[in-house]
């Protein structure tokens, strides 16, 4: 049996590459009994000698339903029925706690082995690369790539359920001579509180983006055609509301065009398009907002 922190003056190779690794590791033997671990293992809880249901169970920071899998996962290998297997869970459950690979398999003559491997910082990585891959830099809100991904889910679900929808295009007038006269670094915190204001505003089930340098839209779940036109006026009353950068006074006006589902159009794309058409309408004629309904044309 190999034991933790043996005096032999001539360890065998294989108990000294297991001290050697960086990482938690366990030797169970046929029955699950934990006959070794490595120096690297938490030291809290004395485990040599005890069936491995034990530590786990010890571990209090293990969801459930993770303890569980890698228990599964444990007697899967002692069993042969699966020799190898790797887990991630999230200990506490909660996504800024400490995540960790669990690696289990069976050892040639009966038992198994498990590693423990700390894969926050991966995990954190990840999460980030994902972030930028679907959020706008400067603004923190939903980029063009996620909106037409989010987008395209909630009208399908609100076709399944015969629900209306309406999608704002919103296009701040006179952006240009804001930071020509201003310069970028104001315009870009300009947009940052713009974004502020109009998040503020979105009620939890809508979806907000900002797809190009002026250019937000919004995804109004659940709603009628009038209703749609009652929030989008309610976005332009709080963008026009100064200081909009502190120690300026500069009211931001904004021009709105709606395209309302089912009626306008039936797909992403042609809400899009339409409310584009809609938004560029209502800048011409300086109305503010306009809706296309489907109801009728001019």
């Amino acid at each position: 049996m190999i034991e933790r922190g043996t005096n032999e003056p001539h360890a065998p190779l294989d108990q000294a590459v297991l001290e050697a690794l960086p990482c938690p590791l366990a030797v169970l033997a046929p029955s699950g009994i934990v006959t070794f671990v490595n120096r690297a293992w938490p030291a809290s809880f004395e485990v040599v000698g005890r069936p491995y249901r034990q530590v786990l169970e010890a571990r209090r920071s293990l969801p459930p339903s993770a303890a569980a899998a890698v228990q599964d996962a444990i007697a899967a290998a002692l069993a042969g029925a699966a020799p190898s297997a790797a887990l991630e869970f999230c200990e506490d459950g909660k996504p800024s706690a400490r995540w960790l690979r669990v690696r289990c398999a069976s050892v040639m003559g009966g038992g198994a082995v498990v590693l423990l491997e700390d894969v926050s910082d991966q995990r954190r990585r990840e999460l980030e690369l994902a972030l930028r891959a679907d959020h706008d830099p400067l603004t923190g809100l939903a980029n063009r790539r996620r909106f037409v991904t989010e987008g395209a889910r909630m009208l399908a679900l609100a076709a399944r359920h015969d629900w209306g929808m309406a999608l704002l295009f919103i296009d701040l007038d006179a952006f240009k001579a804001i930071n020509d006269s201003a310069g970028h670094s104001f315009g870009d915190a300009v947009l940052q509180q713009v974004a502020k204001r109009l998040e503020h505003r979105t009620r939890s089930g809508d979806l907000l983006a900002r797809i190009g340098g002026d250019e937000f839209v919004v995804l109004l779940s659940d709603i009628d055609a009038a209703n749609s036109v009652g929030l989008a006026q309610r976005y332009r009353i709080a963008l026009q509301q100064p200081p909009i950068v502190p120690g300026a006074v500069l009211p931001v006006q904004a021009s709105i065009g709606i395209a309302w589902f089912p009626g306008a159009a039936k797909t992403l794309t042609a809400l899009l398009r339409l409310a584009d058409a809609a938004m560029y309408r209502a800048k011409s004629r300086s109305e503010g907002v306009v809706l296309i309904d489907g109801s009728h044309t001019d």
